[in-house]
């Protein structure tokens, strides 16, 4: 029985050892494969990132694209593949995320609650072996009643701890069972994540490698042809003008500069006309200002000969009167009548001058 007892307790330690073990790898290895698809799920979403870039690139290329239009429609169509390829890794790992990482995050935890649990159904064991054990040297020890007593308590002993290894094992298969059916699951995620984005993106780039075989290289080349011999004519043309533009630019200089001498020199003569006109009139000006001066003058003489005339002829008639009281009076009208007329003569010999005032004159 002792023998027994001593082979029972140690395949319970090895039974022990090996479950430990088996907890232990376990975890190891899951912690290794969450860390592995944690990062290679970085390294996609980066690729979406770097899918986005390209993307944007080659629209920027497709926009400035104007001479190759079966070139700019290639573009066209590897920017929406790109764009698209980028929505598919952005799903990928978003499934990649929830389905894999995250389930192979939460073993940390299964495998300590598995450890804990196994401790336990480990004490419980241990207890029953110990007891079976004094058990079993108390009935070596006492007598035969007593013998008896010690073999029933010895049964329950050993079918407690059949008890508890059995429960031992029931927990380590079903640690093992859910290990399995969780890493098959976790792997046929990923396969069928991997196959649904690889099959889009199949369906994508077949669609897109037909839109780029469809570049017309001869069309695309003949159009850039045309449009540079339209651009080196179209510089010719420009040239030609500009030289023509020139000349007549400096015939029109040099014929503005001729009429501007011509005026110059138009101006220049009706500018020694003004002047002479000028200093004719103001000799004519001055000529009759000396004339109307002159007349006014010799007014003013037969002016002043005529009153001496007058008073002189005044003085013989007042003598006469006074002389010849006998004397009648149409002598002296006649006399007077006389004196006037010779007035009027005198008068009439200056009547073409006509007098002109100071603030009336204007030469």
């Amino acid at each position: 029985m002792l023998r027994s007892g001593n082979t029972t307790t140690l395949l319970c330690d090895e039974q022990t050892k090996f479950i430990l073990e088996r907890i232990s790898t376990v975890e190891k290895h899951f912690g290794e494969l969450c860390g592995a698809f944690a990062e290679y799920t970085r390294k996609v979403s980066r690729m979406r990132d770097k899918t986005d870039e390209l993307a944007h690139t080659t629209q920027d290329y497709c926009d400035t694209e104007k001479l190759h239009p079966t070139l700019a429609g290639a573009l066209f169509s590897m920017a929406k593949a790109v764009t698209l390829l980028g929505d598919f890794h952005d799903a990928r790992v978003k499934r990649l995320e929830a389905k894999i990482v995250s389930e192979l995050a939460q073993y940390e935890t299964v495998c300590k609650h598995c450890k804990e649990d196994l401790k336990e159904a480990l004490l419980v064991r241990d207890k029953d072996l110990a007891k079976r054990k004094q058990l079993e040297q108390s009935k070596s020890r006492n007598g035969r009643l007593k013998r008896n007593t010690n073999d029933t308590e010895i049964i329950k002993s050993n079918l407690e701890v059949e008890k508890a290894l059995k429960e031992i094992e029931h927990q380590v298969e079903r640690f093992e069972k859910q290990k399995l059916h969780d890493l098959k699951e976790l792997l046929l995620s990923f396969v069928l994540i991997e196959l649904k984005m690889h099959t889009q993106a199949v369906e994508v780039l077949s669609a897109t490698y037909q839109d780029i075989s469809d570049i017309d290289e001869s069309k695309d080349l003949q159009r850039i042809k045309s449009q540079s011999m339209g651009a080196l004519n179209a510089t010719l043309a420009g040239f030609n003008t500009g030289r023509k533009n020139k000349s007549l630019s400096s015939n029109s200089l040099n014929s503005s500069q001729e009429q501007e001498e011509q005026e110059i020199v138009t101006e220049s003569s009706e500018q020694q006309r003004t002047q002479k006109k000028g200093a004719t009139v103001s000799r004519r000006s001055n000529k009759t200002s000396i004339q109307s001066v002159d007349s006014l003058d010799t007014l003013k003489r037969n002016l002043s000969s005529d009153s001496e005339s007058t008073s002189e002829e005044d003085d013989t008639e007042d003598s006469e009167t006074l002389t010849d009281e006998n004397t009648d009076t149409p002598i002296k009208t006649i006399k007077a009548a006389g004196g006037l007329s010779d007035y009027g003569k005198k008068s009439q010999v200056d009547s073409s001058f006509k007098i002109i005032k100071l603030k009336d004159y204007n030469p």
